[in-house]
């Protein structure tokens, strides 16, 4: 039979937790690495601010540039509430330039702000030293790549080109994110060397060892972090002779550690690793790259071939699409831009200049047969096109990922994957707008998969030769209609010149844009006065709301310029006015815990319910006084239930707020026994069964249910569910679940838990650790 009270009284140390996920949330995203993660999606799905209705030319555009002192070819990266040596914390933006420099911005600063910091790595490689001919890079080579972040270790990994004793070199930095310091042993030279011959005997070769040659080569593809090691991968000058492709690999804890050496043509010529600058991408099973033009034979050269390595950098398993050796002939690399590792599919989808998309079984990627019948599809996702693919992304989506690709002067297309492979067939396409060459960058952002939130973000060029301005688009990522455009309003949002394959970084409510023009361009909402959106407090995802639901109201000079946290009336309830900012539903005051001039958090009434929507209004001084205002009053749909689980890192997404059986916090650190009672804490999870006035704090004696049926998995087996309620000692609203952890689980420091209420699932998955 299950308790009809909850374990304990809620434990200080979390509801101090759970309060602040609550009431003073803040951006909380991080962007690490190339691509945003390993599987290389080029998608931020955690994007809880922009959505389709409010970026627009009337609320959407350029805030401000950071201006630098090179071509910005390499990804912007992220990190959020970094701890800064006697300045507190701050989301910083990391920035590396092709001048050799690498910079840590505010990100939130004003224009005009110095960076934090700045690394400096020496003289730059001028392109006509590479012969007449080569036109890929324009004025100088430094940091090409995008770095990796280690957040656990406080580490940005950069490699860069320079010359040494006036020859062209490599080298691999590890800075400390805060100082740009550097650190573990570095920096040092990338050199190797394995045995081979290499073009016949004719290239670099010497006594049966073949050396990695800065001069024969460039570093393009974004750094991978994985098994403890950091790999940089190389390709050729323009396909200029000899050249090979190589990847390198360093210890992440001692750079004086080479820990391993591969070469796709050792015996051979070609098949460089270049990947349009997608990074490398891996999973438990190993490391995945695509390779380009150049020698094959399935024993030890490479070309034109998605491989499968071993963290030494042994080929496991590959594919070779049959049209190879064509393609070879035509200079129509397979390896044009890098792999996608479909999330949670065991599926990896590549495609390359011709416009052929592949789609693979990870489990056994097929290796070479006629017509590529052994793999799982291909087809042609940019019809009668040379230069076609050299990027993608994907919307990793439940009912159906979506796939997006923009060819050489072709219309931007989308296509779906139904029941494991794709439909050939554009589930949508937009032929209005225009890009002259098929180097964009671009990125997808989305809250998941709320309704409105999903938006396909691309650059675009004006002219067919470099350097030329650029164009950034918004598009609704389900229809490919455009949204806005930074050429709508010229004058304020233009972006400069274009840089070829430089993704935009989303994170936070704001877009980074790399350029051509020595800047990174930011984008966000305009400081229009009203409300922008509305969340869940605990998962940062908006949807519909439920009655006693947490939420947080984001918008500017929404509220008092002096933030004011919660406090209790006259009656013991939390009071619904904050220096004199009141919220109402439908008329009826909301208990306020939170009022800043950007950030309002409140408790939806219980009034709502039975309502299919509710008129949210704000009234009271505002940080920047404005007349009259269309954005202070919004609708939003209501539910019978809308159940979300609090975090500890406030983003919706990772630890969850959970404790264990002795009341101590659930951690990696502090797992919880198989079979050992927890309490998860929620909310949304609607009406209560006894009446709670609004603002109510809830006492441990005979606190008040969950009306609707409550469930529970972690790693996918039902947890017994023993109370289900109000959490004593907080706000009516706030949901104490205590479940038993199931005996034939696999233990670990990540195991994921769902929650379901009354048959609808919570808007996050959080995960528990396990022991």
């Amino acid at each position: 039979m299950a308790d009809r009270y909850p374990m304990s009284h809620l434990h200080p140390r979390l509801a101090v937790l759970v309060l602040a996920c609550a009431c003073c949330m803040q951006a909380q995203t991080d962007v690490l690495t190339a691509n945003y993660d390993n599987n290389r999606t080029n998608a931020n799905l955690n994007e809880w601010l922009l959505n389709t209705s409010n970026v627009n030319d009337g609320q959407f555009g350029k805030l401000y540039t950071l201006p630098v002192d090179g071509q910005v070819y390499a990804q912007p990266l992220y990190v959020h509430e970094l701890s800064l040596p006697g300045a507190g914390a701050a989301n910083v933006l990391y920035v590396a330039t092709m001048h050799n420099s690498v910079y840590a911005f505010n990100a939130d600063a004003p224009a005009g702000t110095k960076p934090l910091w700045k690394a400096i790595f020496g003289a730059t490689v001028d392109p006509a030293s590479l012969g007449p001919g080569y036109q890929d890079i324009l004025r100088e080579i430094g940091i090409l790549s995008t770095p990796v972040i280690d957040r656990d270790g406080n580490t940005i990994y950069v490699a860069n080109e320079t010359l040494r004793d006036g020859k062209m070199a490599f080298f691999l930095h590890a800075l400390d994110l805060a100082t740009g310091v550097e650190k573990l042993n570095g920096p040092v030279e990338i050199q190797a060397t394995v045995p081979g011959t290499g073009w016949g005997g004719s290239g670099d070769a010497s006594s049966g060892q073949l050396p990695l040659l800065a001069v024969d080569h460039i570093q393009r593809p974004g750094l991978l972090l994985a098994n403890g090691a950091v790999y940089i991968a190389f390709g050729s000058h323009g396909d200029d002779a000899p050249w090979h492709g190589w990847m390198v690999g360093y210890n992440a804890a001692d750079l004086a550690q080479q820990t391993a050496v591969f070469c796709t043509t050792a015996f051979g010529a070609g098949a460089s690793i270049w990947q349009g600058g997608r990074g490398l991408a891996a999973d438990n099973r190993g490391i995945y790259v695509v390779t380009g033009n150049g020698n094959y034979n399935g024993f030890d050269a490479w070309g034109q071939s998605v491989l499968r390595l071993t963290p030494a950098l042994s080929v496991a398993d590959w594919f070779t699409p049959a049209e190879n050796a064509e393609w070879t002939t035509d200079d129509l690399d397979f390896g044009s831009n890098g792999p996608i590792l479909v999330p949670d599919a065991k599926l990896l989808i590549a495609g390359g200049k011709a416009g052929l998309v592949a789609l693979l079984n990870r489990n056994n990627l097929g290796r070479e047969l006629a017509n590529n019948t052994q793999v799982v599809e291909t087809f042609q996702a940019v019809p009668n096109a040379t230069m076609a693919i050299f990027n993608m992304a994907l919307w990793n989506r439940p009912d159906g990922p979506i796939l997006y690709t923009w060819g050489n002067q072709d219309a931007v297309r989308a296509y779906r994957m139904e029941s494991g492979a794709f439909n050939p067939a554009p589930v949508a396409m937009n032929s209005g707008a225009q890009n002259m060459l098929p180097f964009s960058g671009m990125t997808v952002s989305s809250n998941a998969v709320v309704p409105g939130s999903g938006i396909f973000w691309a650059t675009s060029v004006k002219s067919g030769s470099l350097p030329a301005a650029g164009t950034l688009h918004a598009f609704d990522a389900l229809d490919l209609h455009e949204l806005w455009d930074s050429d709508l309003a010229a004058n304020r949002d233009t972006l400069g010149n274009f840089t070829k394959f430089a993704n935009p970084t989303v994170a936070n409510g704001k877009v980074y844009v790399p350029t051509d023009s020595k800047q990174v361009v930011v984008y966000g909402l305009l400081p229009v006065a009203g409300i922008q959106t509305v969340v869940n407090a605990a998962s940062l995802t908006s949807s519909t709301l439920a009655p006693g639901e947490l939420i947080a109201i984001f918008g500017n000079s929404i509220g008092p310029a002096t933030p004011t946290p919660a406090m209790l009336d006259a009656s013991g309830n939390v009071a619904t006015s904050l220096a004199g900012v009141t919220v109402t539903f439908d008329g009826v005051a909301a208990p306020l815990l939170y009022a800043g001039p950007n950030q309002i958090n409140a408790v939806v009434p219980f009034s709502v319910a039975g309502q299919s929507s509710t008129a949210i209004s704000i009234s009271g001084p505002r940080a920047t006084p404005f007349t009259s205002s269309p954005f202070y009053s919004v609708a939003a749909p209501v539910s019978t239930a809308a159940p979300a689980m609090f975090t500890v890192n406030s983003s919706g997404t990772g630890q969850g707020a959970i404790l264990n059986s002795d009341l101590s916090a659930n951690s990696a650190n502090n797992p919880a026994k198989l079979e050992s009672t927890v309490a998860i804490f929620a909310t949304g999870g609607g009406l209560l069964t006894a009446g709670v006035a609004d603002g109510a704090v809830i006492t441990a004696s005979n606190p008040p249910l969950v009306a609707a049926p409550v469930s529970v998995t972690i790693s996918g087996q039902p947890a017994t569910v023993s109370y289900q309620g109000a959490a004593p000692g907080l706000v009516a609203g706030m949901l104490q679940i205590n479940v038993q952890v199931p005996a034939g689980i696999t233990p670990g420091p990540a195991v994921p838990l769902t929650l379901t209420v009354g048959g609808t699932p919570a808007l996050n998955t959080v995960t528990i650790a396990v022991e």
